[in-house]
C-alpha cells in the first residue's frame, strides 16, 4: 500500500479536535484509529451520555476517525472532509498505478 507522503498531507504535525454537541459516542471511529488514541468516556455535560476522548499524546492527526465519523464531530482544523477525500482518493490512486507498474 501506498501511504500520501509529506509532500502531500499538511507538514505540520495536528492533533484531531472534537465537538462533543455533535459526538454521541457511538464509537464508529475507535477502531479506524491507527494509534489507538479514542476512548468513549462518559459526558460531562450531557449525563447518562457517552463521548470519545481523544488523548493528544498518541494521536498522530492522521484523519482517519474524522474521515470515519458519521456525525462530523472529530475534525482536524484546516483539514475539510473534502480536502481528506482527496488525500485518500491519491493514495489509492497512487496504489493502484504503482501495482500496474510492479515487474511481474
Amino acid at each position: 500500500m501506498v501511504i500520501v507522503n509529506e509532500k502531500e498531507f499538511p507538514e505540520t504535525q495536528v492533533v484531531v479536535h472534537l465537538n462533543r454537541e455533535r459526538c454521541d459516542g457511538c464509537a464508529m471511529c475507535i477502531d479506524s484509529c491507527p494509534t489507538n488514541a479514542l476512548e468513549v468516556v462518559d459526558s460531562k455535560n450531557r449525563p447518562g451520555k457517552k463521548v470519545i476522548f481523544i488523548h493528544a499524546r498518541l494521536c498522530q492527526g492522521c484523519g482517519v476517525c474524522e474521515g470515519t465519523c458519521p456525525k462530523e464531530a472529530i475534525f482536524i482544523p484546516g483539514l475539510s472532509l473534502d480536502d481528506l477525500r482527496g488525500y485518500l482518493d491519491r493514495a489509492i490512486n497512487m496504489d493502484i498505478i504503482g501495482k500496474d507498474h510492479l515487474p511481474a
